[in-house]
C-alpha cells in the first residue's frame, strides 16, 4: 500500500524527519486503521459488559437507571461505529485525518466518562454475586484499555484515570475502610496500565518513524541507482529466485541490444557463452551465493564482449547485481601480457624476470663452473625528493638511473628495478674483486651526477652492495643473500659507499642472528643482572643516588654489556620485556639496600610508548613499598624526537606518580634545548663525550659551565657522567656541576656485592695520583659524611 504524499515529498533532513508531515500522516493511518479494524471486535466485550450490567442489576437497581445508562452507552457505540464509516483512510488528507481523529479522541472520552458514573451507581445496590460481577466488569473495563485505546495514548490515559477513581470509590462504598487491599491493587493495576500505554505507543512512534526513514532511504537509493545507471557505464541487473531477469532497466537493454519486454522473464545465463564462467555464474544462482568480478563472454550484435559481473542475494529471493563491459580492459590486458617480466616505469626487468635470470644462471654455474657477480644498488634517502619535490619527479630521477645503468653494461647483462629505489645489475664474469669494485665504483659516479629534470638539478647517491658465485659455490638464494649483507654493510658506512661481501660479514649476521635467538630466553633462563653504579655528590661526598645497569650473563661469552644486545632487542621488540622485567628487578633490589638514596633505571624509547608502563612502575613500586620520589627514570632525547603525544603522556602520568624524570646523554642529541623548555626534567646528565676532555678542552668547558648555569635557572640539577680521574671530577666541581658517576667513583657490581655509600667498597678505585690535591678534600668530605651517619651506608 502506498501513502497518498508519502513518497512524492523531497526527503527531509534527520531532525526534520522526526516532526514532518509524513511522520504525522503515517501515525494517524496507522491509529485510524487499527481502530477501525478493532472497531467491530471491541463492540462484542463492549455490549456484553452492558448486558451483564443490565441481567445482574435489573431486579435490585431502578430499572429505568439501568436502561438509560445501557441505551446512552449503546448509542456512543453506534456513533463510534458510524464515525467510522465516514472516512476512507486509504484516499483521505492530512487535515481529514486531523479532524476525525479529534472526534474519535472525543468519542472514546464520553465513553470512559459513561462507564465512571455506572459503577459507584451500582455500588450502592451491590451483594453477593452482584459485587463479584461488579468487580470482574469493572476491571475488565479499566484493563480493556490496552485491546480498545491501543493506539490512542491520550483516550488511554483519560480512561484510566476517570477510571480508577471510579472504581476506588466503588470499592469503597462496598467494603468500606475494609476494602484496602482492593483498592491497593486497583491502584497498582493503574500504574501498570499507564505505563503500558506509554511504552506501547513509544513502540508505535518507533515503528512509524522507522518505515517513514526505510522509506525515504528507498527513494534515496532508488535515485542514487538510476543516477549512476545513467552516468556510469555499468548497468543494474536482477535476477528472480529460477535466475530469469527481472525489473529490466533501460540501460541494461540497450547495452545488450534488444528491448526491456524481450528480456523480461528471460534467462540470465541465455544471454553469455558456454564455458566455464557461465557455469560458476548458474552455480551462484542456484546456491544464492555472493560473487564479484565474475568474467563472462557474450556476443552483442555478432561481436564478442567481456562482461564482468558482481550480485549478492535479496530478502525477497532476488539477486540483484551489477554488470560491466570490460572488453577494452581485457583486450589490453591480453596485449601487455607479454610485458609482465619488465617495470611499467623504467621499461627495466621487473623482479620477476630478474628472479627468473639470477635462477637460470645459478643453476648454470652449478653446472658448468661459471661465475657471476650481482651488485645491488639502493639509492640513499630517495623518500626526501619524493617528499619534498613530489612524485613525478621522483619517476623521472628514477627513469634516469635505470637509463644511466642500462648504458654502463653489455647487452647480455641484465638491470633491473626491483621495487621502490632498488636496483640490481646481474652479469656473468670471472673478474677478480678489483675489477668488481670499479665497476661498482662506477655505477657509484654515474648516478652520483647531476640531473636536469624540468630546468631543475638534482643530486642523487647510491649504495651498492657487491656479491658473487665463483664457479658455482653458491645458488641464487644465497647470492641474495650475501649482495643483502654487502649493501647492509655499505649502508652503515655512510651515503655514496659500496661493500663487497666477505665472509666476515656473514659471520656478524649469524652472530646478530645467534643473538636474537639467545636473547628471546635469557629472561626466562635466568640470564639478565643488574649492576649498581654509586652517583655522589660533589660537594658533600655522600652518595646521593646508584643507576642500575643491564648485563646479560651469557652461558658462553660470558657477561655482555647492553650496548651490544639493547639495540637487538629495541628492533626485534623484545626491549618491553627485558625493560619491564628491569624496572621491577631494580626496585625490588633497591628496596633491600640500606639507605634512603634515588635509584636511576634507564628507559628506551619503545618502553615510553608502551601504554604497560606507568602501571609497571606504580605496581613495582607499591609491591616493595618503595618511595616513588626515589625512583628517577632516564630518557634520552630520542623519546621525545618524534614529538609524540604518547610519549609526552606518559611521562607525565609518571611524574603524577612522584617519579623524577632525567634526561640523559645530554647535548649529543638534536634539539636539547626544544626538549628543555616542552617537558619538565628533573635532572639533566651531562654526557660522558664532554667530560672526558673537560680538563684541557676550552670548548668542553664552556659547553658544562652553559649546561649547568641553565639548568639551573630551570631547576634542574645536574650530573656528570663518565668519570675516571681526579681532575675531571674537581673541575666538574668547580663548574658548577653537582653530583658525579664514573669508574672513578665506583665501578657497576651486582647486587650482592654493592654497598652505597661505604668508603672502603667505593674508594677502592679512588687512588688519587696527586697527593695533596683537591681530590684529597674530596675524599675527606666523603668520610666525614659517613661518620655522621653512624659509619652507615648511606
Amino acid at each position: 500500500m502506498q501513502l497518498a504524499g508519502l513518497e512524492s515529498e523531497p526527503s527531509p533532513g534527520p531532525e526534520e524527519a522526526l516532526h514532518s508531515d509524513k511522520l504525522e500522516h503515517l501515525l494517524l493511518y496507522r491509529r485510524l486503521r487499527s481502530f477501525s479494524s478493532g472497531a467491530t471486535i471491541s463492540l462484542i466485550p463492549a455490549v456484553g459488559a452492558i448486558l451483564t450490567l443490565l441481567y445482574t442489576f435489573w431486579n435490585n437497581a431502578p430499572p429505568a437507571m439501568i436502561a438509560a445508562w445501557a441505551l446512552t452507552q449503546i448509542a456512543q457505540l453506534c456513533v463510534f461505529v458510524m464515525l467510522d464509516r465516514q472516512i476512507d483512510i486509504e484516499t483521505a488528507s492530512l487535515d481529514e485525518m486531523r479532524r476525525h481523529w479529534r472526534k474519535f479522541l472525543i468519542l472514546q472520552g464520553v465513553g470512559s466518562t459513561i462507564y465512571v458514573v455506572i459503577f459507584p451507581y451500582l455500588a450502592q445496590y451491590a451483594q453477593g454475586l452482584e459485587i463479584a460481577v461488579l468487580g470482574i466488569v469493572g476491571t475488565a473495563i479499566l484493563c480493556g484499555v490496552l485491546l480498545v485505546h491501543r493506539t490512542a495514548p491520550q483516550a488511554a490515559t483519560f480512561h484510566v484515570l476517570t477510571m480508577s477513581p471510579s472504581l476506588l470509590l466503588t470499592a469503597w462504598l462496598i467494603g468500606g475502610a475494609g476494602a484496602w487491599p482492593t483498592m491497593v491493587l486497583i491502584v497498582s493495576f493503574a500504574f501498570a496500565l499507564l505505563a503500558a500505554i506509554r511504552a506501547q505507543d513509544r513502540y508505535f512512534v518507533q515503528a512509524a518513524r522507522s518505515e517513514v526513514e526505510r522509506r525515504e532511504n528507498d527513494m534515496t537509493v532508488r535515485m542514487l541507482l538510476n543516477d549512476y545507471e545513467e552516468q556510469s557505464s555499468d548497468w543494474l541487473w536482477t535476477v528472480g529466485p529460477r535466475g530469469n531477469l527481472r525489473d529490466v532497466s533501460a540501460g541494461l537493454a540497450e547495452a545488450l541490444g534488444r528491448d526491456e519486454e524481450t528480456l523480461e522473464g528471460s534467462p540470465l545465463l541465455d544471454l553469455f557463452q558456454i564455458g566455464e564462467k557461465r557455469d560458476e555464474l548458474a552455480r551462484h544462482i542456484v546456491e544464492r551465493s555472493p560473487f564479484r568480478d565474475l568474467l563472462v563472454k557474450l556476443r552483442v550484435a555478432g561481436e564478442l564482449r567481456y562482461w564482468r559481473l558482481s550480485a549478492r542475494p535479496r530478502v525477497d529471493g532476488r539477486m540483484s547485481g551489477v554488470a560491466r563491459d570490460v572488453t577494452n580492459d581485457k583486450l589490453i590486458e591480453d596485449r601487455v601480457a607479454f610485458m609482465a617480466h619488465y617495470d611499467n616505469l623504467t621499461g627495466l626487468a621487473n623482479r620477476y624476470l630478474f628472479n627468473e635470470r639470477l635462477r637460470g644462471l645459478a643453476g648454470e654455474n652449478r653446472s658448468n663452473g661459471a661465475s657471476i657477480a650481482l651488485f645491488y644498488l639502493d639509492l640513499d634517502d630517495f623518500k626526501a625528493i619524493n617528499d619534498t619535490r613530489g612524485h613525478l619527479v621522483g619517476d623521472r630521477l628514477l627513469r634516469e638511473v635505470g637509463t644511466r645503468l642500462e648504458q654502463e653494461i653489455r647487452s647480455e647483462d641484465l638491470v633491473a628495478r626491483l621495487g621502490g629505489d632498488e636496483f640490481a645489475v646481474l652479469i656473468e664474469t670471472r673478474a677478480g674483486d678489483g675489477l668488481l669494485i670499479e665497476r661498482a665504483h662506477r655505477f657509484l659516479s654515474v648516478i652520483r651526477a647531476p640531473y636536469e629534470i624540468e630546468g631543475q638539478l638534482y643530486r642523487v647517491s647510491t649504495s651498492v652492495g657487491v656479491a658473487r658465485c665463483i664457479d658455482g659455490d653458491c645458488d641464487a638464494d644465497e647470492l641474495m643473500r650475501r649482495a643483502d649483507l654487502a649493501l647492509y654493510a655499505a649502508k652503515e658506512k655512510g651515503r655514496d659507499n659500496l661493500a663487497l661481501f666477505e665472509p666476515e660479514l656473514d659471520r656478524k649476521a649469524r652472530e646478530r642472528r645467534q643473538v636474537e635467538a639467545d636473547l628471546a630466553d635469557a629472561l626466562t633462563r635466568g640470564q639478565m643482572r643488574l649492576h649498581y653504579q654509586s652517583i655522589v655528590d660533589l660537594d658533600t661526598g655522600e652518595t646521593t643516588g646508584i643507576e642500575a645497569l643491564m648485563r646479560w650473563y651469557h652461558p658462553q661469552r660470558g657477561i655482555i654489556p647492553p650496548t651490544e644486545f639493547l639495540p637487538v632487542a629495541e628492533e626485534t621488540g623484545m626491549i618491553a620485556a627485558i625493560g619491564e622485567w628491569a624496572i621491577r628487578e631494580a626496585i625490588s633490589e633497591a628496596s633491600a639496600m640500606p639507605g634512603d638514596f634515588r635509584l636511576a633505571i634507564n628507559l628506551s624509547p619503545t618502553q615510553v610508548k608502551n601504554p604497560n608502563l606507568v602501571a609497571t612502575v606504580a605496581q613495582a613500586i607499591h609491591q616493595h613499598g618503595f618511595a616513588p620520589e626515589r625512583v628517577e627514570l632516564e630518557i634520552t632525547e630520542h623519546v621525545l624526537l618524534d614529538q609524540s603525544d604518547v610519549s609526552r603522556s606518559t611521562l607525565m602520568r609518571l611524574r603524577e606518580l612522584g617519579v623524577k624524570i632525567a634526561l640523559d646523554d645530554f647535548g649529543t642529541g638534536y634539539s636539547s634545548l626544544g626538549y628543555l623548555r616542552s617537558f619538565p626534567f628533573d635532572r639533566i646528565k651531562i654526557d660522558r663525550v664532554f667530560v672526558e676532555d673537560v680538563v684541557a678542552d676550552m670548548h668542553s668547558k664552556a659547553i658544562i659551565s652553559s649546561i649547568t648555569r641553565l639548568a639551573d635557572a630551570l631547576g634542574m640539577q645536574t650530573t656528570g657522567e663518565g668519570v675516571e680521574n681526579p681532575e675531571q671530577l674537581e673541575m666538574l666541581r668547580k663548574l658548577g656541576v653537582e653530583e658525579a658517576q664514573g669508574f672513578l667513583i665506583c665501578r657497576p657490581a651486582p647486587a650482592e656485592d654493592f654497598v652505597p655509600g661505604d668508603p672502603d667498597a667505593e674508594d677502592a678505585a679512588l687512588q688519587d695520583p696527586h697527593p695533596g690535591s683537591d681530590f684529597v678534600d674530596y675524599r675527606e668530605r666523603r668520610a666525614r659524611a659517613v661518620k655522621r651517619r653512624g659509619g652507615k651506608a648511606a
